[in-house]
């Protein structure tokens, strides 16, 4: 059975102890200084090329060559690449270090060349392109795709940080709905740890490749610290310069691996996270939750405000939230799954496909053309509707959707809710004969928030007391 570029990386880990990557970075203008009479370039390529990897194999989790320097050499150059590859123990992974970024025959192309001609199990790659840029890398069985994420280099943020949320954060939440985390991994540089941090709690199961330790100025323990997952793994440290360049590479590696791995140590693992852990600290991440001070629309004042209408800009956590409502509603008894307007559509229209019941949604206004009806879908009048909404606080919205719905004949007898703001909503429920299931309340999000350290205790007391009035 062959193996995943994920699977020999894991192996080697545990094998030689170590999260190590060496970065094969050939310096040519050395090099062509000391050829031997007769040497040919490619020759003295390879002899480096395989020199560094026998001095190295037993202290690295992978090998990381970069495609330009053996590229601006030619075709020596890129003879040298194949037969150093070639040269890569088959325990050891090889992570084509190429950037590639294009779309459609030419994507093919770049994938069919890293995976069958240089013999890659991983590439790293620009998702500037989106999805179809991505995809025909992932059609490799077993290979991986590290997208540029959050890069090293002093000017990233230009771009990286524009936006909210910041282009590096969009791109990781969007990415995972592009590929498993045994397909995509994502490149954040050492020298960013807040961006270590940030991707690190959207994307808890994802590898990070994390150049920049070394010559780039990056903190190594402060890089491990934001970046690692809870198992004390998920980060690969690629090292160039530091090792290449050293006096003794071997010696070099060899203290670069004890650095990472006394750090690992010291980092006590997090117990995992339990499902509504991980929702609600994806909803604060996704900026779903925020603090500050907001007018609601019924004109008051609150110093937190749920917005679950960017849910959907986040397909991993989307479909947390769709399985978190679809675990309340195939216990109840019901005909039809009735969205309520708008945040709740996007749900509503998965829990119906994943429970393959049909799905209606009462309008907040008539059609004032065509049927002119208050309710889109199919429908009988005597059937039974469950209704889905994002945030109840005093109800009103479900009010006035149960009682389009009701007269149009149909029964309503629950409402199921992702976030219940405790202010009134449920009582107003009950008056109406309709029972509230909310997946989370205001009260759990702002002690797991506080729990997880997300934010302080200034704010969780400013908003229990708002709450309490």
């Amino acid at each position: 059975m062959t193996q995943t570029f994920f699977s020999k990386l894991t192996s080697a880990i545990e094998s030689n102890h170590t999260l190590l990557c060496v970065g094969l970075d050939p310096r040519t203008d050395k090099l062509a200084a000391d050829l031997k009479p007769g040497e040919t370039l490619e020759e003295r390529l390879v002899e480096w090329g395989t020199t560094i990897i026998e001095q190295t194999s037993d202290l690295v989790c992978c090998y990381k060559p970069n495609f330009a320097f053996y590229e601006q050499c030619g075709p020596e150059g890129l003879r040298a690449l194949q037969r150093t590859i070639a040269a890569v123990p088959e325990s050891v992974p090889v992570l084509l270090d190429a950037k590639r970024g294009d779309i459609g025959s030419t994507a093919q192309a770049y994938a069919k060349a890293a995976f069958e001609q240089w013999g890659a199990d991983a590439i790293t790659i620009s998702p500037y392109l989106g999805e179809d840029s991505v995809k025909p890398f992932l059609a490799y069985e077993g290979k991986a795709a590290f997208l540029l994420c959050h890069t090293s280099n002093p000017s990233a943020a230009q771009v990286q940080h524009h936006g909210e949320p910041p282009l590096f954060e969009y791109i990781a939440g969007t990415a995972q709905g592009w590929g498993d985390a045994d397909q995509i991994a994502f490149v954040i540089g050492a020298t960013q740890p807040e961006a270590l941090a940030a991707v690190r709690a959207m994307c808890p199961d994802n590898w990070f490749l994390a150049p920049g330790v070394g010559a780039q100025g990056g903190d190594l323990e402060v890089a491990l610290r934001s970046g690692l997952r809870a198992d004390g793994s998920g980060m690969i440290v690629p090292v160039s310069r530091g090792v290449i360049m050293a006096e003794d590479p071997r010696q070099a590696a060899l203290e670069l691996r004890d650095q990472i791995n006394q750090v690992r140590a010291e980092i006590k693992p997090a117990a995992p996270r339990s499902f509504k852990e991980n929702l609600i600290s994806g909803l604060f991440e996704a900026g779903c939750v925020k603090f500050g001070n907001f007018t609601l629309a019924s004109g008051k004042q609150s110093p937190i405000y749920v917005d679950l209408r960017r849910v959907v800009s986040y397909p991993n956590l989307f479909k947390m939230v769709a399985h978190a409502y679809t675990e309340i509603v195939k216990d109840l008894e019901f005909d039809r799954v009735a969205g309520v307007p708008y945040a709740a559509l996007p749900t509503a229209a998965v829990v119906s496909w994943k429970l393959g019941c049909p799905m209606i949604y009462p309008r907040k206004e008539a059609k004032q053309h065509g049927t002119g009806q208050n309710i889109e879908g199919d429908f009988e009048a005597g059937q039974t509707a469950v209704m889905l909404e994002d945030v109840i606080t005093s109800g009103g919205s479900i009010v006035k959707a149960a009682d389009t719905l009701r007269e149009a004949g149909l029964a309503v007898r629950d409402v199921v809710v992702l976030v219940d703001r405790e202010q009134g909503g449920g009582e107003k429920m009950a008056e109406i004969g309709i029972r509230p299931h909310a997946v989370l309340t205001i009260s759990e999000i702002l002690d797991t928030l506080k729990n997880l350290a997300l934010i302080d205790a200034a704010t969780y007391e400013e908003v229990k007391a708002y709450l309490a009035e």
